[in-house]
Protein backbone atom coordinates (compact mmCIF):
# COMPACT_ATOMS: atom_id res chain seq x y z
CA UNK A 1 0.00 0.00 0.00
CA UNK A 2 1.35 3.42 -0.90
CA UNK A 3 2.18 5.65 2.04
CA UNK A 4 2.09 9.41 1.88
CA UNK A 5 4.59 11.55 3.81
CA UNK A 6 4.38 15.28 4.55
CA UNK A 7 7.80 16.98 4.73
CA UNK A 8 7.66 19.88 7.20
CA UNK A 9 10.23 22.44 8.33
CA UNK A 10 10.04 22.68 12.09
CA UNK A 11 12.77 25.30 12.50
CA UNK A 12 13.50 27.70 9.64
CA UNK A 13 16.66 29.74 10.10
CA UNK A 14 18.43 32.12 7.74
CA UNK A 15 20.46 29.94 5.38
CA UNK A 16 24.15 30.70 5.51
CA UNK A 17 27.35 28.79 4.94
CA UNK A 18 26.75 27.22 8.37
CA UNK A 19 22.96 26.95 8.60
CA UNK A 20 21.36 24.75 11.23
CA UNK A 21 17.77 23.52 11.18
CA UNK A 22 15.55 20.59 11.94
CA UNK A 23 13.21 18.98 9.43
CA UNK A 24 10.67 16.28 9.98
CA UNK A 25 9.15 13.70 7.70
CA UNK A 26 5.70 12.61 8.81
CA UNK A 27 3.73 9.57 7.62
CA UNK A 28 0.08 10.68 7.45
CA UNK A 29 -1.40 7.21 6.91
CA UNK A 30 -4.36 7.00 9.24
CA UNK A 31 -3.63 5.21 12.43
CA UNK A 32 0.14 5.47 12.26
CA UNK A 33 2.71 7.70 13.92
CA UNK A 34 5.74 7.45 11.71
CA UNK A 35 8.37 10.22 11.65
CA UNK A 36 11.99 10.90 10.77
CA UNK A 37 13.69 14.00 12.11
CA UNK A 38 16.84 15.63 10.81
CA UNK A 39 18.69 17.69 13.37
CA UNK A 40 21.92 19.68 13.58
CA UNK A 41 21.96 20.22 9.85
CA UNK A 42 25.13 22.08 8.86
CA UNK A 43 26.83 23.12 5.65
CA UNK A 44 30.43 24.33 5.50
CA UNK A 45 32.14 25.50 2.35
CA UNK A 46 35.85 25.98 1.73
CA UNK A 47 37.59 26.96 -1.48
CA UNK A 48 37.68 23.31 -2.58
CA UNK A 49 35.01 21.34 -0.74
CA UNK A 50 31.40 21.55 0.38
CA UNK A 51 30.72 19.62 3.60
CA UNK A 52 27.22 18.53 4.58
CA UNK A 53 26.45 17.00 7.95
CA UNK A 54 23.31 16.22 9.96
CA UNK A 55 21.88 13.79 12.48
CA UNK A 56 19.13 11.48 11.25
CA UNK A 57 16.89 10.77 14.25
CA UNK A 58 15.13 7.46 13.69
CA UNK A 59 13.41 7.13 17.07
CA UNK A 60 9.90 7.37 15.58
CA UNK A 61 10.59 5.93 12.15
CA UNK A 62 9.07 2.53 11.48
CA UNK A 63 10.38 0.50 8.55
CA UNK A 64 8.61 -2.77 7.59
CA UNK A 65 10.85 -5.81 7.72
CA UNK A 66 10.89 -6.30 3.95
CA UNK A 67 11.22 -2.62 2.96
CA UNK A 68 13.72 0.24 3.16
CA UNK A 69 13.75 4.02 3.14
CA UNK A 70 16.46 5.96 1.27
CA UNK A 71 17.48 9.58 1.94
CA UNK A 72 19.87 11.35 -0.43
CA UNK A 73 21.05 14.96 -0.12
CA UNK A 74 21.27 16.56 -3.57
CA UNK A 75 22.88 19.80 -4.69
CA UNK A 76 20.82 21.21 -7.59
CA UNK A 77 21.65 24.28 -9.62
CA UNK A 78 19.19 27.17 -9.60
CA UNK A 79 18.14 26.43 -13.16
CA UNK A 80 17.68 22.75 -12.34
CA UNK A 81 20.00 21.72 -15.16
CA UNK A 82 22.81 20.32 -13.02
CA UNK A 83 22.87 18.33 -9.83
CA UNK A 84 25.19 16.30 -7.67
CA UNK A 85 24.01 13.43 -5.46
CA UNK A 86 25.72 13.01 -2.12
CA UNK A 87 25.99 9.83 -0.12
CA UNK A 88 22.63 8.06 0.45
CA UNK A 89 21.46 6.89 3.85
CA UNK A 90 19.46 3.65 3.51
CA UNK A 91 17.42 2.54 6.51
CA UNK A 92 16.45 -1.12 6.05
CA UNK A 93 14.01 -3.46 7.75
CA UNK A 94 15.30 -6.77 9.13
CA UNK A 95 14.48 -8.93 6.10
CA UNK A 96 15.51 -6.26 3.59
CA UNK A 97 18.87 -5.91 5.32
CA UNK A 98 19.46 -9.66 4.79
CA UNK A 99 18.47 -9.33 1.11
CA UNK A 100 20.92 -6.48 0.63
CA UNK A 101 23.70 -8.57 2.14
CA UNK A 102 22.85 -11.46 -0.16
CA UNK A 103 21.95 -9.72 -3.44
CA UNK A 104 23.49 -6.28 -3.10
CA UNK A 105 21.99 -2.82 -2.72
CA UNK A 106 19.72 -1.21 -5.30
CA UNK A 107 21.93 -0.02 -8.23
CA UNK A 108 20.67 3.58 -7.86
CA UNK A 109 22.41 3.83 -4.49
CA UNK A 110 25.07 1.12 -4.50
CA UNK A 111 28.00 3.28 -5.56
CA UNK A 112 27.69 5.81 -2.74
CA UNK A 113 25.60 4.84 0.24
CA UNK A 114 25.56 3.57 3.77
CA UNK A 115 22.99 1.00 4.90
CA UNK A 116 21.84 0.67 8.49
CA UNK A 117 19.24 -1.68 9.92
CA UNK A 118 16.33 -0.07 11.69
CA UNK A 119 15.60 -1.41 15.16
CA UNK A 120 11.88 -0.61 15.23
CA UNK A 121 10.65 0.75 18.51
CA UNK A 122 14.10 1.70 19.76
CA UNK A 123 15.88 5.07 19.96
CA UNK A 124 18.32 5.29 17.09
CA UNK A 125 20.19 8.02 15.23
CA UNK A 126 22.81 8.24 12.53
CA UNK A 127 25.45 10.96 12.24
CA UNK A 128 25.65 11.71 8.53
CA UNK A 129 28.53 13.52 6.83
CA UNK A 130 29.73 13.83 3.27
CA UNK A 131 31.90 16.15 1.19
CA UNK A 132 32.12 16.90 -2.52
CA UNK A 133 34.36 19.01 -4.71
CA UNK A 134 33.11 22.54 -5.24
CA UNK A 135 31.87 23.32 -8.75
CA UNK A 136 31.28 26.82 -10.17
CA UNK A 137 27.56 26.14 -10.52
CA UNK A 138 27.29 25.35 -6.80
CA UNK A 139 27.09 29.09 -6.08
CA UNK A 140 23.50 29.80 -5.09
CA UNK A 141 22.48 26.15 -5.65
CA UNK A 142 19.81 24.50 -3.49
CA UNK A 143 20.47 21.57 -1.20
CA UNK A 144 17.50 19.19 -1.24
CA UNK A 145 16.72 15.90 0.46
CA UNK A 146 15.50 13.22 -1.92
CA UNK A 147 13.27 10.90 0.08
CA UNK A 148 12.65 7.45 -1.41
CA UNK A 149 9.82 6.52 0.93
CA UNK A 150 8.52 3.55 -1.03
CA UNK A 151 11.88 1.79 -1.03
CA UNK A 152 11.67 1.11 -4.74
CA UNK A 153 14.64 3.01 -6.12
CA UNK A 154 12.39 5.06 -8.40
CA UNK A 155 13.46 8.71 -8.20
CA UNK A 156 10.35 9.82 -10.06
CA UNK A 157 8.29 8.71 -7.10
CA UNK A 158 10.62 10.26 -4.53
CA UNK A 159 9.74 13.40 -2.64
CA UNK A 160 12.06 16.36 -2.27
CA UNK A 161 12.55 18.44 0.87
CA UNK A 162 14.34 21.78 0.68
CA UNK A 163 17.20 22.04 3.16
CA UNK A 164 19.11 25.22 2.32
CA UNK A 165 20.78 27.28 -0.39
CA UNK A 166 24.50 27.42 -0.84
CA UNK A 167 25.70 30.99 -0.55
CA UNK A 168 27.09 32.91 -3.45
CA UNK A 169 30.59 34.23 -2.92
CA UNK A 170 30.50 37.04 -0.34
CA UNK A 171 30.13 40.46 -1.88
CA UNK A 172 32.52 43.08 -0.54
CA UNK A 173 32.42 46.76 -1.35
CA UNK A 174 36.07 47.78 -1.55
CA UNK A 175 36.66 51.44 -2.35
CA UNK A 176 39.88 52.78 -3.89
CA UNK A 177 41.03 56.36 -3.74
CA UNK A 178 42.08 58.21 -6.87
CA UNK A 179 45.31 60.15 -6.22
CA UNK A 180 45.38 63.91 -6.68
CA UNK A 181 46.17 64.58 -10.37
CA UNK A 182 48.23 67.67 -9.49
CA UNK A 183 51.91 66.99 -10.09
CA UNK A 184 53.65 68.97 -7.41
CA UNK A 185 57.19 70.34 -7.70
CA UNK A 186 59.77 68.22 -5.90
CA UNK A 187 62.98 68.73 -3.99
CA UNK A 188 66.03 66.73 -3.02
CA UNK A 189 67.96 67.36 0.18
CA UNK A 190 71.44 66.24 1.08
CA UNK A 191 74.62 67.04 2.98
CA UNK A 192 78.15 67.31 1.67
CA UNK A 193 81.11 67.41 4.06
CA UNK A 194 83.43 69.73 2.15
CA UNK A 195 86.85 70.28 3.72
CA UNK A 196 88.39 73.75 3.55
CA UNK A 197 91.92 74.77 4.42
CA UNK A 198 92.05 76.09 7.98
CA UNK A 199 90.75 79.66 8.12
CA UNK A 200 90.19 79.70 4.34
CA UNK A 201 87.05 79.48 2.24
CA UNK A 202 88.33 78.85 -1.29
CA UNK A 203 86.68 75.78 -2.85
CA UNK A 204 89.35 73.16 -3.61
CA UNK A 205 87.72 70.17 -5.37
CA UNK A 206 90.78 67.94 -5.03
CA UNK A 207 91.50 68.72 -1.37
CA UNK A 208 91.10 65.84 1.10
CA UNK A 209 87.84 63.93 0.34
CA UNK A 210 86.14 66.81 -1.47
CA UNK A 211 85.85 65.10 -4.84
CA UNK A 212 83.76 62.33 -3.30
CA UNK A 213 81.59 64.76 -1.35
CA UNK A 214 81.02 67.02 -4.34
CA UNK A 215 79.70 64.08 -6.34
CA UNK A 216 76.72 63.95 -3.97
CA UNK A 217 75.60 67.18 -5.59
CA UNK A 218 76.99 66.88 -9.11
CA UNK A 219 75.86 63.31 -9.80
CA UNK A 220 72.27 64.37 -9.12
CA UNK A 221 72.52 67.53 -11.19
CA UNK A 222 74.19 65.66 -14.06
CA UNK A 223 71.12 63.45 -14.37
CA UNK A 224 68.71 66.34 -14.09
CA UNK A 225 70.26 68.69 -16.64
CA UNK A 226 70.60 65.82 -19.13
CA UNK A 227 66.90 64.89 -18.94
CA UNK A 228 64.60 67.00 -21.08
CA UNK A 229 61.65 66.24 -18.80
CA UNK A 230 63.31 67.59 -15.62
CA UNK A 231 63.56 71.32 -14.97
CA UNK A 232 65.69 72.61 -12.09
CA UNK A 233 64.04 75.66 -10.54
CA UNK A 234 66.29 76.45 -7.57
CA UNK A 235 69.47 75.34 -5.83
CA UNK A 236 70.09 76.34 -2.22
CA UNK A 237 73.28 75.83 -0.24
CA UNK A 238 73.53 76.34 3.51
CA UNK A 239 76.90 76.28 5.24
CA UNK A 240 77.61 75.29 8.86
CA UNK A 241 80.75 75.91 10.91
CA UNK A 242 81.82 74.27 14.16
CA UNK A 243 81.85 76.21 17.50
CA UNK A 244 85.62 76.68 17.93
CA UNK A 245 87.08 80.15 17.26
CA UNK A 246 85.20 83.44 17.83
CA UNK A 247 81.59 83.50 16.71
CA UNK A 248 81.94 86.42 14.27
CA UNK A 249 84.96 84.80 12.67
CA UNK A 250 82.94 81.63 12.19
CA UNK A 251 80.10 83.64 10.67
CA UNK A 252 82.49 85.00 8.08
CA UNK A 253 83.93 81.55 7.34
CA UNK A 254 80.55 79.81 7.05
CA UNK A 255 79.08 82.52 4.80
CA UNK A 256 82.06 82.65 2.46
CA UNK A 257 82.37 78.88 2.29
CA UNK A 258 78.67 78.56 1.34
CA UNK A 259 79.19 81.20 -1.34
CA UNK A 260 82.32 79.47 -2.60
CA UNK A 261 80.51 76.16 -2.99
CA UNK A 262 77.56 77.86 -4.68
CA UNK A 263 79.86 79.55 -7.16
CA UNK A 264 81.63 76.27 -7.87
CA UNK A 265 78.38 74.51 -8.71
CA UNK A 266 77.14 77.48 -10.71
CA UNK A 267 80.25 77.40 -12.91
CA UNK A 268 79.78 73.70 -13.69
CA UNK A 269 76.37 74.03 -15.27
CA UNK A 270 74.82 76.42 -17.74
CA UNK A 271 71.80 77.07 -15.56
CA UNK A 272 70.15 80.51 -15.37
CA UNK A 273 71.56 82.76 -12.65
CA UNK A 274 68.19 82.99 -10.89
CA UNK A 275 68.26 79.24 -10.27
CA UNK A 276 70.85 79.74 -7.53
CA UNK A 277 69.49 81.15 -4.28
CA UNK A 278 71.63 83.46 -2.16
CA UNK A 279 73.96 81.31 0.00
CA UNK A 280 72.97 80.94 3.66
CA UNK A 281 75.05 80.05 6.70
CA UNK A 282 74.85 79.12 10.37
CA UNK A 283 78.03 80.39 12.08
CA UNK A 284 78.20 77.62 14.69
CA UNK A 285 76.51 74.24 14.59
CA UNK A 286 75.46 73.90 18.23
CA UNK A 287 72.43 71.89 17.20
CA UNK A 288 74.63 69.21 15.65
CA UNK A 289 76.97 69.25 18.65
CA UNK A 290 74.16 68.64 21.07
CA UNK A 291 72.79 65.72 19.02
CA UNK A 292 76.26 64.15 18.88
CA UNK A 293 76.81 64.53 22.65
CA UNK A 294 73.39 63.07 23.43
CA UNK A 295 74.20 59.94 21.41
CA UNK A 296 77.52 59.32 23.15
CA UNK A 297 77.98 56.93 26.09
CA UNK A 298 79.31 57.88 29.52
CA UNK A 299 82.49 55.86 29.08
CA UNK A 300 83.47 58.17 26.24
CA UNK A 301 82.04 61.35 27.75
CA UNK A 302 81.81 61.03 31.57
CA UNK A 303 80.36 64.52 31.96
CA UNK A 304 77.84 64.12 29.17
CA UNK A 305 74.90 65.58 31.12
CA UNK A 306 76.91 68.55 32.36
CA UNK A 307 78.12 69.36 28.85
CA UNK A 308 74.56 69.09 27.49
CA UNK A 309 73.41 71.44 30.24
CA UNK A 310 75.98 74.04 29.14
CA UNK A 311 74.95 73.64 25.49
CA UNK A 312 71.29 74.17 26.48
CA UNK A 313 72.05 77.25 28.59
CA UNK A 314 70.42 80.06 26.62
CA UNK A 315 71.80 82.70 28.99
CA UNK A 316 75.29 82.11 27.61
CA UNK A 317 76.47 83.54 24.30
CA UNK A 318 78.23 81.09 21.94
CA UNK A 319 81.83 82.09 22.76
CA UNK A 320 81.42 81.93 26.59
CA UNK A 321 79.54 78.66 26.19
CA UNK A 322 82.42 77.03 24.34
CA UNK A 323 84.96 78.52 26.74
CA UNK A 324 83.09 77.03 29.70
CA UNK A 325 83.10 73.51 28.26
CA UNK A 326 86.79 73.86 27.42
CA UNK A 327 87.68 75.07 30.91
CA UNK A 328 85.58 72.66 33.00
CA UNK A 329 86.09 69.53 30.93
CA UNK A 330 89.35 69.97 28.97
CA UNK A 331 89.93 66.31 28.20
CA UNK A 332 86.41 65.79 26.88
CA UNK A 333 86.59 69.05 24.96
CA UNK A 334 89.71 67.82 23.17
CA UNK A 335 87.88 64.64 22.23
CA UNK A 336 84.93 66.65 20.85
CA UNK A 337 87.29 68.96 18.97
CA UNK A 338 89.02 66.04 17.27
CA UNK A 339 86.18 63.56 16.73
CA UNK A 340 82.97 65.59 16.56
CA UNK A 341 83.76 69.11 15.36
CA UNK A 342 84.90 68.10 11.84
CA UNK A 343 81.48 66.58 11.18
CA UNK A 344 79.76 69.79 12.25
CA UNK A 345 81.35 71.63 9.35
CA UNK A 346 79.03 70.73 6.55
CA UNK A 347 77.14 72.09 3.57
CA UNK A 348 73.46 71.28 3.22
CA UNK A 349 71.97 71.52 -0.24
CA UNK A 350 68.46 71.53 -1.62
CA UNK A 351 67.61 71.11 -5.30
CA UNK A 352 64.08 72.09 -6.27
CA UNK A 353 62.75 70.87 -9.60
CA UNK A 354 59.65 69.91 -11.52
CA UNK A 355 58.97 67.07 -13.94
CA UNK A 356 56.79 67.29 -17.01
CA UNK A 357 53.30 65.83 -17.07
CA UNK A 358 53.10 62.69 -19.18
CA UNK A 359 50.42 61.23 -21.41
CA UNK A 360 49.18 57.77 -20.49
CA UNK A 361 51.13 56.24 -23.37
CA UNK A 362 54.32 57.97 -22.21
CA UNK A 363 53.72 56.95 -18.59
CA UNK A 364 53.30 53.30 -19.61
CA UNK A 365 56.84 53.40 -21.03
CA UNK A 366 58.50 55.59 -18.41
CA UNK A 367 57.35 53.38 -15.51
CA UNK A 368 59.58 50.62 -16.88
CA UNK A 369 62.81 52.62 -16.61
CA UNK A 370 62.27 55.85 -14.65
CA UNK A 371 59.28 55.34 -12.35
CA UNK A 372 60.50 58.17 -10.11
CA UNK A 373 59.48 60.62 -12.83
CA UNK A 374 55.81 59.70 -12.55
CA UNK A 375 53.35 61.19 -10.13
CA UNK A 376 51.19 58.88 -8.02
CA UNK A 377 48.24 59.78 -10.22
CA UNK A 378 50.15 58.86 -13.38
CA UNK A 379 51.05 55.49 -11.85
CA UNK A 380 47.40 54.96 -10.93
CA UNK A 381 46.44 55.57 -14.55
CA UNK A 382 49.03 53.03 -15.69
CA UNK A 383 47.74 50.47 -13.19
CA UNK A 384 44.23 50.81 -14.58
CA UNK A 385 45.35 49.86 -18.07
CA UNK A 386 45.70 46.31 -16.71
CA UNK A 387 43.05 43.81 -15.71
CA UNK A 388 41.96 44.61 -12.13
CA UNK A 389 43.94 42.60 -9.57
CA UNK A 390 46.13 41.01 -12.25
CA UNK A 391 49.84 40.53 -11.62
CA UNK A 392 50.68 43.61 -13.72
CA UNK A 393 48.09 45.67 -11.83
CA UNK A 394 49.54 44.60 -8.47
CA UNK A 395 53.08 45.18 -9.68
CA UNK A 396 52.26 48.75 -10.71
CA UNK A 397 50.63 49.53 -7.37
CA UNK A 398 53.70 48.14 -5.61
CA UNK A 399 55.92 50.46 -7.65
CA UNK A 400 53.70 53.34 -6.53
CA UNK A 401 54.18 52.38 -2.88
CA UNK A 402 57.93 52.02 -3.37
CA UNK A 403 58.16 55.48 -4.94
CA UNK A 404 55.75 57.14 -2.51
CA UNK A 405 56.20 55.24 0.78
CA UNK A 406 54.56 58.01 2.81
CA UNK A 407 51.38 58.09 0.69
CA UNK A 408 48.34 56.70 2.52
CA UNK A 409 46.51 56.57 -0.82
CA UNK A 410 49.19 54.37 -2.40
CA UNK A 411 49.13 51.95 0.54
CA UNK A 412 45.31 51.84 0.58
CA UNK A 413 44.97 50.98 -3.11
CA UNK A 414 47.59 48.24 -2.81
CA UNK A 415 45.83 46.90 0.30
CA UNK A 416 42.53 46.82 -1.58
CA UNK A 417 44.12 44.85 -4.40
CA UNK A 418 45.47 42.39 -1.84
CA UNK A 419 41.98 42.06 -0.33
CA UNK A 420 40.53 41.31 -3.76
CA UNK A 421 43.07 38.51 -4.10
CA UNK A 422 42.43 37.32 -0.53
CA UNK A 423 46.04 38.00 0.40
CA UNK A 424 45.11 38.98 3.93
CA UNK A 425 48.63 39.25 5.32
CA UNK A 426 49.68 41.69 2.58
CA UNK A 427 46.45 43.66 3.05
CA UNK A 428 47.04 43.95 6.78
CA UNK A 429 50.60 45.20 6.27
CA UNK A 430 49.54 47.86 3.78
CA UNK A 431 46.55 48.99 5.84
CA UNK A 432 48.88 49.84 8.71
CA UNK A 433 50.10 52.76 6.55
CA UNK A 434 46.82 53.56 4.79
CA UNK A 435 45.73 56.38 7.09
CA UNK A 436 42.35 56.90 8.69
CA UNK A 437 40.13 57.88 5.78
CA UNK A 438 36.63 56.48 5.39
CA UNK A 439 37.94 54.26 2.58
CA UNK A 440 40.76 52.92 4.77
CA UNK A 441 38.36 52.17 7.62
CA UNK A 442 36.07 50.40 5.16
CA UNK A 443 39.01 48.29 3.90
CA UNK A 444 39.92 47.34 7.48
CA UNK A 445 36.29 46.27 7.99
CA UNK A 446 36.49 44.05 4.90
CA UNK A 447 39.70 42.48 6.22
CA UNK A 448 37.91 41.69 9.48
CA UNK A 449 34.95 40.28 7.54
CA UNK A 450 37.23 37.96 5.59
CA UNK A 451 38.58 36.74 8.90
CA UNK A 452 35.00 36.27 10.17
CA UNK A 453 35.53 38.76 12.99
CA UNK A 454 32.00 40.01 12.61
CA UNK A 455 31.63 42.20 15.70
CA UNK A 456 34.91 44.00 15.05
CA UNK A 457 33.97 44.42 11.38
CA UNK A 458 30.63 45.99 12.29
CA UNK A 459 32.34 48.43 14.66
CA UNK A 460 34.83 49.40 11.92
CA UNK A 461 31.99 49.88 9.43
CA UNK A 462 30.27 52.25 11.84
CA UNK A 463 33.42 54.37 11.98
CA UNK A 464 33.65 54.38 8.18
CA UNK A 465 30.00 55.32 7.89
CA UNK A 466 30.47 58.21 10.29
CA UNK A 467 33.07 59.56 7.86
CA UNK A 468 30.58 59.52 5.02
CA UNK A 469 31.07 56.26 3.12
CA UNK A 470 28.14 54.00 2.16
CA UNK A 471 28.57 50.66 3.98
CA UNK A 472 25.22 49.11 3.03
CA UNK A 473 26.72 46.32 0.89
CA UNK A 474 29.29 45.26 3.48
CA UNK A 475 26.75 45.42 6.29
CA UNK A 476 24.42 43.14 4.33
CA UNK A 477 27.27 40.74 3.64
CA UNK A 478 27.91 40.45 7.38
CA UNK A 479 24.23 39.65 7.91
CA UNK A 480 24.31 37.02 5.16
CA UNK A 481 27.54 35.35 6.25
CA UNK A 482 27.58 35.29 10.01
Amino acid sequence: MKRTFIIALLVALVTTAMAQKTIQLVDTKKGTDNQLSVERYEVKRTDNKTYVSMDFVLDRLRVPSNRYRAFTPIIRSKDGQQKTRLKTLIVSGRTQDIVFERDGIDPLYADNCVNIRRQNGEAQRYAYADAIDVQPWHKGADILMECDLCGCGDTLRSQLAYLSTLPNDPVYNIVNLTPDPYKAPRSLHGTAYITFVVDRWEMKPDYMNNRHELRKITDTLDIMVADEHIHVSQIKIHGWASPESPYEHNRMLATNRAKSLTDYVRNLYGLPANVFAAPEATPENWQGLRAAVEDMDYATLPHKLEIMSIIDDNTLAPDPKEAKIKKLYPQEYRYLLKEIYPGLRRSDYEIQFRIDDFTLAEACQIIKTKPYQLSLYEMWQVANTFEPNSDDYIRTLQIAVDQYPDSAVAHLNLANAALNRHDLLKAEMELEKAGDSAEALNARAVLLMMREQWDEAEAMLRRAEEKGIDVTVNRQTIADQR
